[in-house]
């Protein structure tokens, strides 16, 4: 490792559903992952081991650079991640370096052959990468995808069809989803926690019995005279 890393500068992106960040190494998109990101900390510590470099996030910066304009990569992303947005764009044509181990690799890679407006569940994209055995690593390595968008984790669902975890929140995961849709809105299951119910005492209604009191005649206090 060198002793002085290269640094490396984010860049955000609004999208529609979401902020994403953006970085670029030597001409490469290596990060475009979302900034609500409960992975995002963990995904910038692996890509900085792995591509030796040092991040820089948008609100760390002390020293306000003069007018440093985004590398050419940075700009084409932009302008892709746009038009897709927009309903323009399909399909993204972008350098980008995915860093991972080769069985991230495969799930990332197999991730791009799933067509626009398609969905596969996990057991589906562990079986396209090779390894149809490894369900829950495969949807980890979907978890771990730092090329959000780009490589679309985005349309890898439940087995039920149910909308599972997603580093932008499920309701970024729906958008995308309703967006590649010609319906633009497809029938899938949004999984939600139900809050829990305070438990309710069921109320009974007292039973009043009455009394009732057999009217009995008066005795005779004196007997008949024969």
């Amino acid at each position: 490792m060198p002793e002085v890393m290269l640094k490396v500068k984010i860049y955000e992106y609004d999208s529609p559903c979401g902020k994403l960040y953006l970085a670029a190494r030597k001409g490469s998109l290596c990060l475009c992952d979302w900034a609500n990101s409960k992975n995002f900390t963990d995904t910038l510590s692996r890509l900085s081991k792995a591509l030796e470099v040092e991040f820089i996030l948008p609100e760390t910066e002390t020293v306000k650079p003069r007018a440093e304009k985004p590398s050419k990569v940075i700009v084409s992303a932009m302008k892709q991640l746009g038009q897709f947005f927009n309903g323009r764009r399909k399909t993204f044509n972008i350098p980008y370096q995915m860093a991972g181990t080769p069985f991230q690799n495969a799930v990332w890679k197999s991730l791009l052959d799933i067509p626009y407006g398609k969905s596969v569940s996990y057991a589906e994209i562990a079986a396209m990468a090779g390894y149809p055995k490894a369900v829950r690593a495969a949807a980890n390595a979907c978890g771990d995808n730092a090329l959000s968008v780009i490589i679309p984790c985005h349309r890898v669902i439940g087995s039920d069809d149910g909308l599972t975890g997603y580093g932008g929140g499920l309701g970024a995961k729906r958008y995308l989803l309703d967006l590649e849709s010609p319906q633009q809105r497809l029938p899938f299951k949004t999984v939600t926690k139900k809050p829990a119910r305070k438990p309710t005492v069921k109320k009974t209604a007292k039973k009043t019995t009455k009394k009732t009191v057999k009217k009995t005649p008066a005795k005779k206090t004196a007997a008949k005279k024969q």
